[in-house]
């Protein structure tokens, strides 16, 4: 019986914690969406995504925690610990992950623009070059 119990109260943990990395997870694919945006099809693939990964995990767990009975308290639990990330924390890693990725996005666009203007240069340098060099070779055959 002692078991069966613990068993349970195992369950509830293990619910809550899904419930709050559901709307952790979330969080992290509206930061990306906000940052690069994307059409509907996109999104419609990463919803998918996103609810196929936290089914096989929830399954996975019920298996686990619960040897396969599902209980109704299990997703009751999950969406209070949804309810409870969303009231108090979700604000604040969403926007720490939106920073982070717009930080990211634009080191990057920095970044090939550099290389995008130095490779720029390096055709001018190398035609410029060529140019000098070829003149050297007409003074020369002028020369003799």
């Amino acid at each position: 019986m002692l078991e069966i119990i613990y068993s349970q109260g195992d369950m509830f943990v293990v619910s809550l914690i899904m419930g709050i990395g559901m709307g952790f997870t979330y969080d992290i694919l509206r930061s990306i969406r906000k940052t690069f945006i994307h059409g509907d099809l996109a999104v419609g693939i990463e919803d998918i995504a996103y609810w196929l990964v936290w089914t096989w995990v929830f399954i996975e767990n019920i298996f686990k925690f619960n040897d396969g009975s599902f209980r109704i308290y299990i997703f009751v639990v999950a969406f209070t610990g949804l309810l409870i990330y969303k009231n108090t924390i979700s604000r604040g890693i969403f926007k720490m992950f939106y920073y982070i990725l717009w930080f990211v996005k634009k080191c990057a666009e920095k970044l090939k623009k550099m290389l995008k203007n130095g490779i720029f240069w390096f055709k001018i340098k190398i035609s410029v070059s060529r140019k000098k060099n070829s003149e050297k070779r007409n003074f020369k055959k002028r020369m003799l």
